[in-house]
């Protein structure tokens, strides 16, 4: 009987382990950019794969043209003429949650985090680091952040870019 009891705790205190290190994924994380001169250029990708790793490790991957613009026109200029999506097909942002340990997964709440990372848009890679939460809904996390960028540090240029929308906004979300 204390042979049970024993394999039997054991066997509880291993699963606890492996549920407080299991990762989190998702392959519906939106991100949203808003020009901060024009707010007519907007673009929302709600097809990015983002995964929220056991130690804090946070990263997003998504498609080029999965970005999409209320006016067709401009999704096309977009893919062709700045971020050259045939050329550099993929976005993607590899991090870590500095203060991770912060956020209580055995307790429901909102729990502010810093975020620092590389972002690589148009095959140039750039250090970034953004103010966000950590919701946690019965041990479920949902992360977002926001944050500003210029174009031109990702090698984008052109007319528009010179003279309307070189800062955007971005807005990241996922819930895993």
């Amino acid at each position: 009987m204390k042979k049970i009891f024993t394999l039997l705790c054991l066997t509880i205190f291993i699963v606890n382990i492996a549920q407080a290190q299991r990762a989190f994924e998702t392959k519906t994380a939106t991100v949203r950019f808003i020009a901060l001169d024009d707010k007519d250029i907007e673009a929302v990708n709600r097809e990015a794969t983002s995964r929220l790793e056991a130690n804090g490790g946070l990263t997003f991957n998504m498609a080029a043209t999965g970005f999409h613009f209320d006016i067709k026109k401009m999704e096309e200029h977009f893919n062709a003429d700045y971020i050259e999506s045939k050329k550099f097909p993929r976005v993607t942002f590899n991090g870590q949650i500095t203060n991770f340990n912060t956020v209580n997964f055995t307790k429901n709440g909102k729990y502010p985090v810093t975020v620092t990372g590389t972002m690589q848009v148009h095959g140039v890679n750039k250090a970034i680091q953004a103010n966000g939460s950590v919701e946690i809904i019965n041990g479920v996390p949902k992360a977002s952040a926001q944050f500003t960028v210029r174009l031109k540090d990702f090698g984008m240029d052109g007319i528009l870019i010179s003279f309307v929308a070189d800062k955007v906004n971005v807005e990241v979300s996922a819930s895993y």
